[in-house]
């Protein structure tokens, strides 16, 4: 049996510095060892525990603290390599979610390096806001899913997402009964393959303290709302995403290239 097969001891759980929560093991250990960043346990610019160190401490197999250490990596609290040992670079999370945009295959990408965790459904009749984004009469009833999404592999949500859409099954995948199930699968895995034009506006907001307490950040905190309305080839209205990112951590790159130059000249 390899590394990555075994499991950890049961009694992992009681060793020091381990936290007993229903989070993944390797979740569990990167949240110590975050804390004892925040401490100075690890001055920035020293070198974290060794693997072999960490399994030892809190009794776990070499692959679960691989996976601790990559997380806290994607954070940008440490840098490894091999050979070299883990160095802290950060005592607070570093990342910041850089996007590329230069073609609907790019903006579509972010709805699959991510993960959307759907918190609640709505009916709702449209007002003149709403009818206006998804091109129906006032008062036409809709549908609202409202979630959060985690970038993968990430403890922390990044950004609130309001999914509406007329109370309709057309241009929704088949096989379902409830038209929020449908917004729900066409979001999480089809949208890519259905979509043919995006709009996209965006625009700069202070976050409330229901959005803040969802975000983990202070009421007030600037934000960036991205609202998208997602056409199929047929120029018909699929769905309007409206999206609120904390204004530090996320950020649109876009480039322009004119395709009538000659390079080189």
């Amino acid at each position: 049996m390899n590394d990555s097969q075994r499991n950890d001891p049961p009694a992992a759980a009681t060793r020091r510095g381990l936290r007993s929560s229903r989070k993944p093991r390797y979740l569990q250990v990167a949240d110590e060892l975050r804390d004892e960043l925040k401490r100075g346990d690890h001055p920035v610019g020293g070198m974290l525990p060794t693997e072999a160190q960490l399994c030892e401490r809190f009794g776990i197999s070499r692959y679960t603290a691989r996976e601790a250490l990559r997380t806290m990596e994607e954070m940008g609290l440490i840098a490894r390599r091999r050979g070299s040992g883990t160095k802290v670079r950060s005592a607070e999370p570093q990342v910041r979610y850089n996007q590329y945009v230069r073609s609907i295959d790019d903006l579509l990408q972010y709805t699959q390096a991510t993960r959307f965790q759907l918190r609640h459904s709505d009916r709702l009749m449209a007002d003149a806001t709403l009818a206006g984004w998804l091109d129906v009469r006032a008062g036409t009833e809709c549908v609202l899913l409202h979630g959060i999404r985690y970038q993968r592999r990430m403890l922390k949500p990044f950004c609130i997402t309001d999914v509406y859409r007329r109370a309709s099954m057309q241009g929704l995948p088949p096989g379902f009964s409830r038209v929020e199930d449908a917004m729900r699968a066409l979001i999480e895995g089809e949208l890519f393959a259905r979509v043919g034009l995006v709009e996209q506006s965006l625009s700069a907001v202070a976050l409330d303290r229901e959005q803040a307490d969802q975000l983990e950040v202070e009421a007030g905190t600037p934000a960036l709302r991205t609202l998208r309305r997602y056409f199929d080839p047929k120029n018909r209205i699929l769905l309007v995403a409206v999206t609120l990112h904390p204004g530090d951590v996320f950020s649109y790159i876009t480039r322009y290239e004119r395709s009538d130059v000659m390079r080189g000249v």
